[in-house]
């Protein structure tokens, strides 16, 4: 799951329109620049195994900090509570919706990871295998993604002609970047790989602030 993620961070500012979109882009992909940069650090671990899956070469045997069920849990109880304590205004509101799109994360990686995801470190691991479909798997990405982005048009308003347009060269950027990430070549060490997926996340958090300055909540 990589672009799919960002449908909840779209429907984000539906039920929370004081927080930012860019801060729902980089609550849904948390786990993941944290992902990054651990196995770029060694903390934890994937293997590169051709033809793994249909989508991807990952075997991601060692990630119970990020990706088990009390890791994602606590990373969107943590999330949600600094967002709260920071955010000048509807604290709780915010807190919470942050801290759901945190989880999202876990729960859309359920439905397309192989069972890798830790109920509890070092315990049962589950998921549902879809990414052993790539064209199912995308075809729920694409689903999810627009689902979101559809409601995000709904509930906000363009301040001018960038605002208009920029949602919609976002949409392709993210469907180009989906692109890349499925036919290039993995990166020669895991700490390349680590570091330019944690990279990643964090542009398009960026790109996903210029819809903040462009367009404005309903």
């Amino acid at each position: 799951m990589f672009i799919g993620h960002y449908g909840p961070a779209f429907a984000g500012k539906t039920v929370a329109k004081a927080v930012p979109l860019w801060a729902f882009f980089l609550a849904v992909q948390l786990v993941d620049v944290l992902w990054g940069i651990f196995i770029a650090n060694g903390i934890e671990h994937v293997r590169i195994v051709p033809g793994f899956t249909e989508a991807n070469a990952f075997d991601l045997y060692d990630m119970p900090i990020t990706h088990s069920l009390p890791g994602a849990l606590g990373w969107s109880v943590l999330a949600g509570l600094v967002w709260a304590l920071l955010s000048p205004t509807r604290k709780k509101l915010g807190g919470l919706a942050i801290g759901l799109a945190v989880f999202s994360h876990w729960l859309l990686d359920l439905i397309v990871h192989v069972p890798d995801l830790e109920l509890w470190p070092g315990g049962m691991r589950v998921g549902f295998g879809l990414w052993n479909n790539y064209p199912l798997a995308l075809a729920v990405e694409i689903g999810v993604l627009l689902v979101g982005f559809a409601l995000y048009l709904r509930m906000t308003t363009a301040k001018g002609l960038v605002g208009r347009v920029w949602p919609w060269i976002f949409l392709v950027l993210l469907a180009v970047a989906e692109y890349v990430n499925h036919t290039m070549p993995p990166a020669g060490t895991m700490q390349q790989a680590g570091y330019m997926a944690a990279a990643t996340f964090l542009i398009l958090t960026g790109l996903a602030a210029i819809c903040d300055l462009t367009r404005k909540t309903r």
